[in-house]
């Protein structure tokens, strides 16, 4: 507060506060008031719009001023988080998928290794628009990106063994992707329990459980 005292017209400090009382403090009415005047301070501040976008989107629930605002916030700037936000908003809670994968793909032009943004274009693929093949392609470029990102190998693990009895080709995925990283502990304890719960091998299965457990104590 004392930053926002000394520098009351400063859109980057009111709205750095704004996201403070909204994610530490979980006072979303006193959140709401900074950010609109960190808005009002700096209206062209992309990072500002989105964030406030993202929050009339997640947290108060107020699709019309979010989109709205996720708009402002994708004319002012390419920034990587925002326009992954918007196009989870577009594909989820507006069901625009032709204009979600717009959005996605502006996200990965504009960070490549964006881990987030690459799984949940991944997911997307998977999910909205039955596109297996694509879908594993941009989960291993996610895992390539950040192969320590837990969430990111969950959304994977739980996509294979999701299309396990719709796509013969669930099992290759998997092979492929233990070669391609065999250091991702995650993924070799997610291939165990796919040979030992899918495929009835508790054999194999142990040998990878050992191979995840020991990289882990490394």
């Amino acid at each position: 507060r004392k930053a926002i005292q000394c520098a009351p017209q400063n859109g980057d400090i009111i709205g750095g506060y704004a996201s403070f009382v909204a994610e530490e403090l979980h006072d979303n009415d006193s959140a709401e008031v900074y950010y609109k005047r960190a808005i009002e301070a700096d209206p062209d501040n992309a990072v500002n719009l989105g964030k406030f976008a993202y929050f009339l989107h997640a947290v108060r629930g107020d699709h019309h001023l979010a989109d709205i605002h996720y708009q402002r916030a994708v004319q002012c700037g390419n920034n990587a988080d925002i326009l992954g936000n918007y196009a989870n908003f577009l594909e989820t809670e507006k069901e625009n998928y032709e204009l979600a994968e717009y959005y996605y793909k502006q996200a990965v032009a504009v960070e490549p290794m964006h881990a987030y943004n690459l799984a949940s274009y991944a997911k997307f693929l998977a999910y909205s628009q039955n596109d297996n093949g694509a879908a594993d392609e941009y989960f291993r470029r996610a895992i390539a990106a950040d192969s320590n990102d837990a969430a990111v190998i969950e959304f994977y693990i739980d996509f294979l063994q999701g299309i396990r009895e719709t796509d013969q080709n669930s099992h290759r995925y998997f092979k492929d992707a233990i070669k391609e990283f065999p250091q991702c502990a995650p993924l070799l304890q997610g291939y165990g329990e796919y040979l030992d719960e899918v495929l009835g091998d508790s054999a194999e299965a142990k040998r990878y459980f050992k191979l995840a457990s020991e990289i882990v104590t490394l």
